[in-house]
């Protein structure tokens, strides 16, 4: 997983002109077009958010862990569903913005949720955040899947039989950047 102080540096530095740019509770994740391109971006992430909610079956009393929940935007709009949201976020700013808008959210490693620490949830939904399970150095020493069948297994343990998981994340093809580039970014660099 990306460390802690690699989501700080990234989100948390980025995290005043985030929300002054994006606004509070916008998504940083990609929206659902549907190849409608006339829609604003806030449209299609609405619509994004409709869609997940949909799939996993978001209703009035339904309880939801969203891993990775980033400034906030899926929980409150669970909130609005009337289902109760709890999310975790290893980026200090991120966990603090989404307290001031009375959401419940810790600051807390995703691959360690367990029914010991938040109990059980009718579904969970990771929007983004799911590339940053696996760090660099993880993938290069084979250990992906071993990462990702002990998150899948413990998501697993939180939901009743037939619970629902939503994942949305990145896919990478040729034109990515090359992984030996990504050892060049220093995130100790002066800013």
């Amino acid at each position: 997983m990306a460390d802690r102080e690699e989501l700080e540096f990234t989100y948390s530095l980025i995290d005043r002109i985030f929300r002054l740019s994006m606004g509070e509770l916008a998504d940083f994740s990609g929206a659902k077009y549907d190849g409608d391109f006339s829609l604003t971006l806030e449209q299609a992430q609405r619509r994004k958010h409709e869609y997940v909610c949909e799939q996993i079956g978001i209703a009035p009393g339904r309880r939801v862990l969203d891993l990775g929940c980033g400034w906030g935007p899926l929980l409150n709009f669970i909130r609005e569903r009337g289902a109760t949201g709890v999310g975790v976020t290893l980026s200090s700013a991120q966990a603090a913005a989404c307290r001031r808008h009375h959401l419940d959210v810790h600051l807390y490693d995703a691959r360690q949720v367990s029914r010991n620490t938040f109990g059980g949830f009718d579904a969970v939904a990771s929007l983004g955040a799911f590339e940053h399970f696996c760090s660099l150095a993880e993938h290069r020493a084979g250990r992906q899947e071993e990462i990702y069948r002990g998150l899948f297994a413990r998501i697993a343990g939180l939901l009743p039989v037939r619970g629902r998981f939503y994942l949305q994340t990145m896919v990478f093809g040729r034109n990515m950047i090359p992984l030996e580039t990504l050892e060049q970014v220093d995130v100790h660099a002066e800013r």
